[in-house]
């Protein structure tokens, strides 16, 4: 286990409470496992008319997502882009609370930063795997 965790940065430009502690440990576990606990994760709670912009800017779409990643270089892992009002309303969607579906976007997020994709169906059955398996260590 990573004792000094200077690794994940949290900013939020919305009301929302953060769970940094659990999110932390998300980070430990699995930049640990994949030997890159060496590098620097930066997240940002934003509300839905920027996530939208940003996804329009840089993905070209119009839509209001509920994670963004952006892959970094150097010690920066990357950037995981959050938009809790989505999340929110995924959490009622799927029954789980507000923290839970939270920790699973920005664990989603922090996975595509490590090369994870769900592009087919195999790709998305692993990748829901390390999800569950991740938020099980620490929601259990």
């Amino acid at each position: 286990m990573i004792t000094d965790c200077q690794m994940l940065e949290i900013a939020s430009k919305t009301s929302v409470k953060v769970p940094k502690k659990k999110m932390t440990r998300l980070a430990e576990a699995v930049l640990l496992k994949e030997k890159k606990e060496d590098k620097d994760v930066s997240v940002v709670l934003l509300g839905p008319k920027e996530m939208q912009r940003i996804n329009r800017q840089y993905r070209g779409r119009e839509y209001v997502p509920n994670v963004l990643s952006f892959a970094g270089e150097g010690f920066l892992l990357g950037e995981i882009a959050l938009c809790p009002a989505v999340i929110r309303k995924d959490a009622r969607e799927y029954g789980i609370t507000n923290e839970y579906a939270l920790c699973w976007m920005f664990l989603h997020g922090l996975l595509h930063l490590l090369g994870r994709d769900h592009a087919t169906n195999q790709d998305h059955n692993v990748m829901s795997a390390e999800e569950q398996h991740y938020l099980s260590l620490i929601f259990s």
